[in-house]
């Protein structure tokens, strides 16, 4: 993933289809990756230290609850913000909103490839942003 690109979509500049569009090959090969061996590989380039508000973490968990945006890409989205150095979270709101996208173990609890946050979970996390 471009960091750029992270940037821009938690900035309010892109779309977050227009996001998914642009790394659903990177989201693929992650989840494959995931399934086969536990491990799923992330990559994001590198770019100026950019500071994630509780409005970027609205966005996002926006986008899953609005269904435009997959939990497969929102996880792959968190997993790429806090995997890399040039992510910081402005306070503990937006750690733990971030993380509740990143945090994909029912799919491991459950043994279900499909499991997902429900709607109503998604909602919760995203109340506790206000």
């Amino acid at each position: 993933m471009q960091h750029s690109s992270l940037v821009e979509f938690l900035s309010g500049n892109i779309s977050p289809e227009a996001l998914a569009a642009e790394i659903a090959a990177e989201v693929t090969a992650f989840r494959a990756s995931l399934k086969a061996t536990g491990n799923g590989d992330i990559v994001v380039s590198g770019g100026p230290l950019f500071l994630v508000t509780k409005d970027g973490a609205r966005r996002l968990l926006q986008a899953v609850a609005n269904e435009r945006l997959p939990f497969d890409t929102a996880n792959y989205i968190a997993d790429c913000i806090v995997m890399n150095d040039d992510f910081e979270f402005a306070d503990e709101a937006t750690r733990d909103a971030i993380f509740f996208l990143e945090d994909d173990s029912g799919r491991f609890v459950t043994t279900d490839d499909d499991w997902r946050p429900t709607r109503e979970e998604t909602l919760a996390a995203l109340a506790l942003l206000d």
